[in-house]
């Protein structure tokens, strides 16, 4: 068996080799062996927005903005092991239940990693994760949660440092004025 380290080690590289296409194939594959399911995502806040990485074959979205929105303030991992549970957040429950899904487990990381939000995973059957190892799990999900700013660098880039300008400004004038010494003395 994998351990922990390697696990988070190999979600590292493949966000360093391919960025967030590597993490998310690195993630599913991962997930896939502690916690298999039928459909998962990571989603978090991004300037207020939801924004949702499909894991797996299916683009529907797994959960609601009411439970991510729910992760972020309160990052406890949570579990649905039948869609009576959902009931506190409604258009979870309808996603669930438009893609056929019987329960879920998500899997928070907080605002100390960057984004608030969560990896979630569900299953077309009820209490598909009552044995599934918190005790793992909960560390491959802080570190994607740390990976995601990284991902996002690699991506779009850096944002560009303001150059500096050869012209003398007034108050880079000041201070040669100042510091110049003086012809009279």
């Amino acid at each position: 068996m994998v351990s922990v380290e390697q696990d988070l080690l190999r979600l590292v590289a493949a966000v360093g080799a391919r960025g967030q296409t590597g993490m998310r194939e690195a993630l599913a594959e991962i997930l896939g062996g502690l916690a298999p399911f039928d459909s998962g995502e990571v989603a978090f806040l991004r300037e207020g927005e939801v924004v949702r990485w499909g894991l797996g074959p299916t683009a529907a979205p797994v959960t609601g903005n009411d439970l991510v929105r729910h992760l972020a303030i309160h990052p406890v991992s949570l579990r649905i092991d039948h869609l009576l549970e959902a009931e506190p957040f409604p258009a979870t429950r309808e996603c669930l239940e438009a893609a056929g899904l019987r329960s879920l487990l998500a899997l928070p990381f907080t605002a100390t990693a960057g984004y608030e939000g969560a990896v979630v995973v569900a299953r077309e059957y009820g209490w598909a994760f009552a044995g599934a190892s918190l005790r793992r799990l909960e560390p491959i999900a802080a570190m994607v949660g740390l990976l995601l700013d990284v991902a996002h660098k690699l991506k779009y880039g850096r944002p560009k440092k303001r150059a500096i300008s050869d012209q003398p400004s007034a108050h880079n004038e000041a201070v040669t004025q100042v510091t110049k010494p003086s012809l009279d003395s």
